[in-house]
């Protein structure tokens, strides 16, 4: 994911402090970095990102592809939060 490479660069901040995710509404997401899969159900996952852990919502959730730590979720995303 270049770009948010680009973007943190810019912005003077430092890369491994980003966390990094790209969502296509309604077919897929692309995560960076992931650390754990938390959970996994047909309407939610909770993954992790370093430090940092996001609950995904939509429907007909499923792993598409996971490996050396990025990961795509495919299926209908509507939310992706960052947890507490």
């Amino acid at each position: 994911m270049r770009l948010a490479e680009e973007i943190a660069a810019r912005l003077g901040l430092e890369e491994a402090a980003c966390e990094k995710f790209v969502v296509f509404p309604g077919r897929c997401a692309c995560f960076e970095n992931v650390k754990r899969v938390l959970s996994l159900s047909a309407s939610a996952a909770e993954v992790t990102l370093g430090h940092a852990a996001y609950r995904v919502e939509g429907e007909n959730l499923c792993v598409r592809s996971y490996c050396g730590g990025d990961l795509v979720l495919a299926g209908n995303i509507v939310k992706v939060e960052k947890l507490p």
